[in-house]
């Protein structure tokens, strides 16, 4: 019922602007730019801040990109940056394939260790990559002749030999030195978002460890909800007694599915009790909701949960975090989260019932989540208990890695050791999810609700 409240209150907000007096000299149409606005404008968090759309003019803007993006800096500014760097629009069919896991690609993901050294930082079990046997460690020795570094011309290079071309050839170094080269092509799939899961038997502990790369999946996430599912009865089957979730690239998606996550792990003693606490507009008060624990017998006996995370954890993944942290014991080791206390609805524009590829979906910031305390201004990332590096050298699952290492040190031990200054560690190159870039890796572009 809350979807359909919502549909048909945008159609009233088209009737608010469609009453002004037409004597003004901007004329409001079915134009893309028009309707991206006017979405905008009535679901927007920060609505008062936004202008009316004969001031805004949306047709002065060269594309509905760059009209969302204008959006975007009328959010306040937070932290020295903007708090909305968020708010998207999307093709619809590009934006269907993405939050259902369906991709045409290599299906791996890249970072850079350091300026001169590229690895494989995760690859999806369906895709071309996967198929071929490449894992997580695997050093890009050379990508079509180009020898990896992170210089601006390189990057550009690379970027289009891994992300806009029908093939390409790869000469890798494995983890025991030996080297192999790999043509690969594009292939479609379906992603797999539950990258990894064992339990690790170690001083008397069994510690269960679970990769999720993202909170989508095909039939609107309930693969995912299956695979978690799958997974968390896996744990319990071995008896696993503490857990490990890394989310290192996890970028966010249904919002539901993080309630799903957070049930898993909570305690019993949390059952009834906040999980969350949803804030929109003024105009939009009414959807503001608490949404509570639901988890009368916890699949595992948790008290404490160690998150692994870097700047590209986002949204969701930060959701789950932070609805945990009133009532277990939550460490973070790795690097601060990306900043993302807010979600939105998605929204279709439909242009063309018969051209799927003209029409559009707009998803403007619209809520912001807080937990049980209150808490939910993290617009500059939730901070690790302990910095460290994303060690790419090594794949999951491998107990040298260096924040696994640390997750087991800790829960073995109940030390978080340093191993490195924190300032060396933050001159590690960072996230490189998708498009590589000279300065910020970047990371998935899309993120029912969405988180």
């Amino acid at each position: 019922m809350k979807h359909l409240r919502f549909l048909f209150w945008i159609f009233v907000g088209f009737g608010l602007f469609s009453c002004r007096p037409r004597t003004e000299i901007y004329q409001v149409g079915t134009d893309i730019r028009d309707s991206v606005y006017i979405y905008s404008k009535e679901l927007y968090l920060w609505t008062d801040n936004l202008p009316d759309i004969f001031t805004f003019k949306p047709k002065n803007y060269a594309s509905p990109e760059e009209v969302i993006l204008s959006v975007r800096t009328f959010s306040p500014v937070i932290g020295g940056k903007r708090a909305d760097r968020f708010s998207f629009v999307s093709r619809k069919i590009d934006w269907d394939n993405a939050s259902a896991g369906n991709r045409v690609d290599y299906g791996c993901g890249y970072r850079f260790l350091t300026p001169n050294d590229l690895r494989i930082s995760f690859v999806y079990a369906n895709s071309a990559a996967g198929k071929k046997g490449i894992q997580r460690g695997w050093r890009l020795l050379k990508v079509n002749n180009i020898v990896p570094d992170t210089s601006a011309s390189t990057i550009n290079q690379l970027n289009e030999a891994l992300f806009a071309s029908n093939s390409v050839t790869i000469q890798f170094q494995k983890p025991n030195n030996t080297t192999e080269t790999i043509t690969l092509t594009p292939e479609n799939y379906s992603a797999n978002f539950v990258l990894h899961k064992q339990v690790v038997n170690t001083s008397g502990k069994k510690i269960a460890y679970l990769v999720l790369n993202g909170f989508l999946g095909a039939n609107n996430g309930k693969a995912t909800e299956t695979e978690l599912n799958q997974t968390f009865d896996f744990f319990a089957s071995a008896g696993a007694d503490e857990l490990v979730v890394d989310l290192r690239y996890n970028t966010g998606g249904y919002v539901y599915l993080a309630h799903h996550l957070c049930n898993l792990i909570a305690p019993a003693s949390a059952n009834g009790q906040i999980m969350l606490q949803e804030r929109w507009n003024e105009r939009y008060k009414n959807f503001n909701a608490t949404t509570k624990f639901n988890n009368p017998t916890p699949k595992l006996n948790l008290s404490r949960v160690v998150f692994i995370t870097t700047g590209s954890t986002a949204s969701a993944s930060e959701l789950v975090i932070n609805a945990l942290k009133p009532y277990m014991e939550v460490k973070i080791i790795g690097r601060a989260t990306s900043g993302k206390p807010v979600g939105f609805p998605v929204v279709p524009i439909i242009m063309d019932k018969s051209n799927a590829a003209a029409n559009y979906v707009v998803a403007p910031v619209a809520f912001q989540s807080f937990n049980a305390n209150g808490f939910g201004d993290y617009f500059d990332g939730l901070q690790p208990d302990k910095i460290q590096i994303d060690d790419v050298s090594r794949n999951f699952g491998d107990t040298q890695e260096a924040c696994l290492q640390d997750a087991i040190t800790y829960l073995t031990t109940g030390i978080l050791q340093r191993t490195m200054s924190s300032e060396k560690i933050l001159q590690q190159p960072t996230n490189a999810n998708h498009k590589l870039q000279k300065e910020d890796w970047g990371a998935f572009k899309y993120m029912q609700s969405f988180k």
